[in-house]
């Protein structure tokens, strides 16, 4: 009898063993996470019926000293007919076969604007006005009285500093009834805060924007953009 009990004691000493081997061994298997990042802005804010183009990720696996770049997959899509927030999710799969996400927010708007006056779409001198410096900023028409400007901070933290593109805060402009402009959907995700313009003035002999841009903690500065 006492060989029969070491026999089972034996074996269920080996299996224990065997079962803990292969659990540490799948804890334990090398499974390099991919560095993934998105191109263009987060959130993304569109007018209603504006086409949508995805800008896209970059994914890549650096695993060993080399790098590998990755193919993405696009899980769910805008549609820029009908209004409210949308997210899109990104797949990357790596080497290993193991899936990783990532999320950019995507907001279709519709709002009310007058014609009171006209704003050129176009490229604009952007600057800082007590820094004297700033970069590049889009306007562009979306529908009456309302306008997509891709950054209210001039490109100076995008552009001038360098901080990239999670600085810059694309908005709306819109012109109201009684001409006075407003800013809506302002957002600088790389600050986590809202930001909006105030005190708008077109200067449309020599097409120049002025406004204070104005961050949620009450930080401040003024800003014009010309028209190149």
């Amino acid at each position: 009898m006492k060989i029969i009990y070491s026999i089972l004691i034996l074996a269920a000493v080996v299996f224990l063993s065997s079962c803990e081997k292969d659990y540490d061994s799948f804890i334990t298997e090398e499974t390099p996470a991919p560095v993934m990042e998105l191109i263009g802005s987060n959130p993304m804010v569109l007018f209603k019926g504006t086409p949508f183009v995805d800008p896209g990720i970059h994914a890549m696996e650096i695993a060993n000293g080399d790098t590998t770049e990755l193919t993405y997959e696009v899980l769910n899509s805008v549609n820029v007919n009908i209004t409210g927030s949308y997210k899109l999710q990104y797949k990357v799969t790596n080497s290993a076969g193991y899936d990783f996400y990532i999320n950019r927010r995507v907001s279709i708007v519709s709002f009310t604007g007058y014609d009171i006056f006209e704003i050129p779409s176009g490229t604009y001198d952007g600057i800082r006005v007590n820094r004297g410096v700033g970069g590049t900023v889009q306007i562009a028409k979306l529908a009456p009285g309302v306008y997509q400007i891709s950054d209210l901070l001039a490109g100076y933290y995008d552009q001038y500093v360098g901080y990239g593109p999670s600085t810059a805060a694309p908005a709306i402009l819109v012109i109201n009834e009684d001409g006075v402009m407003r800013s809506e959907l302002g957002n600088a995700p790389g600050f986590g805060q809202e930001v909006f313009g105030e005190n708008f003035v077109f200067d449309a002999a020599n097409n120049i924007l002025t406004f204070k841009a104005v961050f949620d903690d009450g930080f401040n500065f003024d800003v014009q953009f010309t028209l190149k």
